[in-house]
């Protein structure tokens, strides 16, 4: 993760950061604006020529909601780190109050247990920290059963002093043994609370540092799942809001490969799905954009 740069006043170093860093990622990139344009667009962040002209030449900073999205995919795109740009971000020019936290959608009526463990996290409906893009990756083992998963965030304060996100996970088939979770870079794992009905648990991901507001960050956590469980048949993840992105990924043993694969979302109680096909290889993935609040999706069937 970049370390982030303090901001200065009109014409001082952050003023400078920002462009200077942002036409040496383009220059080195060798893609025209033009190119940057549509692959913004095709993620989902549109973004015109004239506005990433105006970011290069220091004009212009990236200070809305919609802005810093698109920068985050901007530096996938010219194949930085997450928080290379942003973190050469001065504050914001622009005065007046801080933006309103977002809210967070609602969980499915079936997890009522996970609501009520994350209010007595102090969870509440407005989050300090949300996702940008989630990555998720399962690995599934040669008897069907879900090992490991993987998640990967870029995640953005909504507000001044922002440093935990929540984290849920629920097992599908009860077992008697501990899920293990475990934060691998960006932060550690809180405080949890179980959920012995769902199988799962409830938890807090305190970040590595205190954000500002607008500010972005990366943490990646891995979950290892009982050894007892039986064959598994979906991983999907719930989205408390919009993200840029959010890329499921379901690794499959070779020597036990599902008959079907089907991805799906579930948004405002509406299922849309459709077949996905393994070919000659052992791994699926599902890519939206611009996607959630809302449930995505992967489920086989052996």
């Amino acid at each position: 993760m970049s370390t982030s740069v303090s901001g200065q006043g009109p014409g001082g170093d952050a003023d400078v950061a920002f462009p200077t860093a942002l036409r040496a990622a383009i220059s080195g990139s060798g893609r025209s604006l033009e190119s940057l344009r549509r692959r913004l667009q095709e993620r989902g962040t549109p973004l015109s020529i004239a506005t990433l002209s105006y970011w290069q030449s220091g004009r212009r900073a990236p200070q809305r909601a919609s802005s810093l999205e698109a920068l985050a995919n901007l530096e996938a795109i010219l194949g930085l780190a997450p928080e290379q740009l942003s973190a050469t971000l001065g504050p914001p020019r622009r005065p007046g109050p801080p933006r309103a936290a977002r809210q967070a959608a609602r969980l499915p009526v079936e997890l009522v247990g996970a609501c009520e463990a994350l209010e007595s996290l102090g969870f509440t409906p407005f989050l300090e920290v949300v996702d940008v893009t989630v990555h998720a990756t399962l690995e599934v083992d040669a008897q069907g059963s879900e090992r490991l998963r993987t998640v990967r965030n870029v995640v953005r304060a909504t507000r001044d002093g922002a440093r935990r996100l929540p984290v849920l996970l629920t097992a599908p088939r009860r077992s008697d043994d501990q899920i293990e979770v475990s934060a691998i870079s960006g932060g550690r794992l809180g405080r949890v609370v179980s959920l012995p009905r769902d199988g799962g648990f409830v938890g807090e991901l305190m970040l590595d540092r205190t954000l500002r507001g607008g500010e972005t960050a990366a943490v990646e956590y891995e979950v290892r799942l009982p050894k007892n469980l039986s064959a598994g048949h979906s991983i999907e993840h719930h989205l408390w809001h919009r993200v840029s992105e959010i890329m499921l990924w379901v690794r499959f043993h070779p020597d036990r490969l599902p008959r079907s694969v089907q991805g799906y979302s579930v948004v405002e109680g509406t299922r849309a799905g459709s077949a996905m096909t393994l070919d000659a290889a052992t791994s699926v993935q599902q890519v939206l954009h611009r996607a959630g609040p809302g449930t995505v999706g992967i489920s086989w069937a052996w």
